[in-house]
């Protein structure tokens, strides 16, 4: 039973969003049609389709097509209109001339027909959409974003709607870092225990956009949450030699640069891509904390400047065989080799009954490592629409080494205490293996498709460390074994699913089922003794989809998950981190996985220039991973923490996602999210019970004042929110930047973060029986502004489009050829969209199914 906190947030939010869902459609002229491939007849579900008015282009109504490829736009005033068909990776059509005097028109089959690369053919009409919003996903564009070009992808998901990045670089969604994050639609090494450097270390130059799925179905992994983000990495396929190069310097030495390439012809498109890196964090904290032990009360405040070096290759390459028609083999790998460095200086001032205490902390970390990735992809397309078999075989590795030296010297005030210095180094050693592999048919039906599929995932993952600590009586360094271990992490997952689609008239259902088989073994040898331990599970995991089509341009959807996040890296690694000696963090490998029940109600609207998404969730966590904090056995001034189950916990909340186009110049993308927290104590583990409102949100602001200049700028403001023992405080900032074409081919982009240097994490802990409370505030990274030139070079497709003539394969210009296209349906680019325009359809970068 949903409590009263909870009732009373949902009950305003569902009137909310109801008495919009119910916006009453105008009367007027319809236009309906269907759209499919010119070739083989496959059907073309969720692609774009839009009525704009002729006289000034702008945007009247849109809507995307359904799984059968049907679309029916209703409620067009009278008027002369342009009609327009768009989906990625084909050839877009407009027909030219619609005159409307209340009448209904059927536009009958549009064929369209794959673009294969022609996008010099492309005519601009505008700048492309930065978000693309649907019930299932939203999608979000890298180069749109200015104020991320030249940074990381750490840089870009923290631009994007409903992501947020907190102090140590984790990643949230809609307030939780149980997310899963995947590269290119699949599990990799890229996003294994060193998560957070490797982010760091891509570059946003070679990320094509971002996926942010909150309820996927049964044919995506079960793994998260709060759900999936897809990172889309590049992948060129332009006809003809095609290119770029872009390089970028900014304060704080960030250096960056990139070079994309690629080769289509005939049935080969090779592709390439390398992106440099040389990045600089600079952040800094302060922390106070009252501890209540055996010998009293002790205070403890802590100041500390801290640096990040990072400098990155990355590097893509791929090759696509078109063995026929309907048959593709691809080969794709990516390379990412990268080096850290770490500076980190402060003091502590410590003062108890005993004695007063000075640490000053002097900590450097310098490490290296590489991500390898290689992926081995087939799909078969068959004569049925939308019969499409597809296979994956992908292996990925990771490698990191850390030097780990800290060196602590303490001088004392007051009691019988003599001054001394504590070093410490510590050498880490991980190494990660991962191979997946999985198959994914597809079988279309009557009025509805089934979707099923395999996937085994094995992943190993070693970490070995080695502690050396100075001795103050020989004056030398000594092995610490009581603080060196090894540490195995071996998981097994296999997966089978299903997935049925029925459409009956404008409401569909889709429910699937998918059962995973979880073997996961640890084990810890330290100081001789091996402690294994094994966590061997079998789970269905249900997904239910109830969608209505309410009119034309309005769409209704009700869906339930259930999800698993399994505890990794740092939450389970048993190694006693004592590199600060006020401050002890351990993992725990008896962890339990955390069994997620999520349920969302989404409605989305399309207007002549506003696209809203809006969405009510639940989200209910049994077995839920928190970070928990107390006083170290036998210390009444050292903390100590760590992770445990507790009970349970959940969210609810009402998220909205607007997009506002008045004018072909100028656009708003606001997100707004706001949620009630409760997290179930627990006694033994003196954390109290917690709840809470919380909210966070975003504003961007696209501005052309003329074609060539784009200016943007982004706001956001995360509110206070409860933690399992305190709160977190809110922080805002403001982002800028500035691009401007100063030909066809060369860009200049300038972009500032954080503006007013205001974006400061801070939080309040306090534990359940008194002994420490504490107040701490640090900053992930201070102001920083980068600099970019890009230069686009490449073959017009012209020779291509002449021999392309010759053989009578020129796409339909309007003069006949296509008896099944309408004489004034011309193709215009699909790379470029309205304004206003959703982007639809085609997700050929996107998560494929059984991800």
């Amino acid at each position: 039973m949903i409590n009263n906190p909870y009732r009373k947030i949902f009950t305003i939010l569902f009137l909310s969003i109801f008495s919009t869902a119910l916006y009453a459609q105008e009367a007027g002229s319809s236009i309906s049609g269907k759209l499919v491939d010119a070739t083989t007849g496959q059907v073309l579900d969720f692609a774009t389709v839009t009525v704009v008015q002729k006289a000034d282009n702008k945007p009247v109504k849109s809507m995307q097509t359904d799984l059968q490829g049907n679309f029916k736009l209703g409620g067009i005033p009278n008027g002369t209109y342009i009609f327009r068909a768009t989906y990625v990776g084909y050839i877009s059509f407009i027909k030219d001339t619609l005159n409307l005097r209340g009448n209904a028109v059927n536009l009958g089959v549009i064929k369209l027909r794959q673009s294969k690369g022609v996008i010099k053919e492309v005519t601009v009409r505008a700048q492309r959409s930065q978000i693309s919003l649907s019930t299932d996903k939203k999608v979000f564009s890298v180069e749109q974003s200015l104020v991320s070009q030249g940074g990381s992808a750490t840089d870009l998901l923290s631009n994007v709607p409903s992501v947020q990045v907190d102090v140590d670089g984790n990643i949230n969604l809609r307030g939780s870092s149980n997310v899963r994050i995947l590269i290119n639609g699949k599990p990799s090494a890229l996003t294994g225990a060193n998560l957070t450097d490797v982010l760091q270390s891509i570059p946003a130059s070679s990320i094509e956009n971002i996926e942010v799925i909150t309820n996927p179905s049964s044919k995506y992994d079960a793994e998260g949450q709060s759900g999936i983000i897809n990172i889309v990495l590049k992948k060129n396929a332009q006809l003809g030699w095609n290119g770029s190069v872009q390089v970028g310097a900014g304060t704080q030495n960030n250096y960056n640069g990139s070079v994309n390439l690629n080769y289509q012809a005939g049935k080969i498109n090779v592709y390439g891509n390398y992106s440099y890196r040389k990045g600089t964090r600079v952040g800094n904290g302060n922390s106070s904390r009252t501890t209540v032990g055996p010998t009293g009360t002790s205070t403890q405040n802590q100041v500390n400047d801290q640096e990040f070096k990072i400098n990155s290759n990355n590097i893509r390459s791929g090759i696509d065989y078109n063995i026929d028609q309907k048959t593709t083999l691809s080969f794709s790998n990516n390379i990412n080799i990268r080096s850290l460095d770490r500076f980190q200086n402060g003091f502590t001032n410590l003062n108890n009954p005993l004695y007063n205490q000075i640490i000053n902390i002097n900590n450097r970390s310098n490490g290296d490592g590489n991500n390898l990735d290689f992926n081995l992809d087939f799909s078969h397309k068959y004569k049925k629409p939308q019969q499409e078999l597809t296979a994956n075989i992908g292996f990925s590795s990771s490698r990191n080494n850390n030097t780990d030296n800290n060196s602590s010297i303490y001088d004392y005030t007051g009691g019988n205490f003599n001054d001394f210095s504590y070093l410490q180094n510590n050498y880490t050693n991980g190494k990660q293996y991962n191979w997946n592999v999985q198959a994914d048919y597809v079988l279309p039906l009557k009025n509805g498709r089934m979707e099923m599929g395999y996937r085994s995932t094995f992943n190993r993952n070693t970490n070995n460390v080695a502690v050396d600590t100075l001795s103050n009586t020989t004056n030398s360094y000594l092995f610490a074994a009581n603080l060196s271990n090894d540490f195995i992490y071996k998981e097994q997952v296999h997966a089978i699913y299903t997935n049925y689609q029925h459409q009956f008239g404008k409401f569909g259902i889709q429910g699937g089922l998918r059962l995973e088989d979880a073997f996961i073994s640890t084990s810890t040898m330290s100081q001789g003794i091996t402690q294994p331990f094994k966590n061997d599970y079998l789970r269905l995991y249900p997904t239910l989809f109830l969608t209505d089509k309410l009119t034309d341009v309005q769409t209704l959807q009700l869906s339930y998950s259930r999800r698993v996040s399994r505890p990794r890296d740092r939450q389970i690694i048993p190694f006693l981190d004592v590199s600060d000696r006020n401050n002890y963090q351990q993992g725990n490998p008896t962890l339990q996985p955390e069994d997620t029940h999520s349920f969302e109600l989404s409605y989305i609207n399309y207007w002549k220039a506003l696209t809203l998404t809006s969405s009510l969730y639940y989200r209910i966590t049994y077995d839920n991973i928190q970070r928990i904090q107390t006083l170290y056995p036998g210390s009444s001034t050292i903390t100590y923490t760590t992770f445990q189950n507790l009970n349970n916990a959940s969210n609810a909340g009402y998220e909205l996602i607007a997009r506002l186009s008045p004018t072909s110049s100028f656009d708003l993308t606001g997100n707004v999210n706001v949620y009630y927290r409760n997290i179930q104590g627990d006694a033994a583990l003196r954390v109290q019970s917690t709840s809470g409102y919380a909210w966070n949100g975003n504003l961007t602001a696209n501005y052309k004042p003329v074609s060539k200049l784009g200016i943007q700028l982004r706001g956001d403001y995360q509110g206070p929110q409860v933690i399992a023992q305190g709160k977190m405080k809110s922080m805002y900032g403001l982002d800028g930047g500035v691009k401007y074409d100063v030909t066809k081919q060369l860009s200049f982009s300038a972009n500032v973060r954080d503006i007013f240097n205001t974006r400061k994490f801070r939080s309040t802990i306090v534990t359940g029986d008194g002994s420490l409370s504490s107040y701490s505030e640090r900053r992930w990274a201070t102001r920083v502004a980068l600099f970019s030139l890009s230069y686009r070079f490449g073959s017009s497709g012209n020779s291509n489009r002449q021999r392309n003539r010759k053989n009578g394969d020129e796409p339909n210009n309007g003069g006949g050829g296509d008896p099944d296209v309408p004489n004034d349906v011309q193709p215009v680019g699909n790379q470029q969209a309205t304004p206003g325009t959703p982007q639809g359809g085609g997700r050929p970068g996107g998560p494929k199914a059984n991800r």
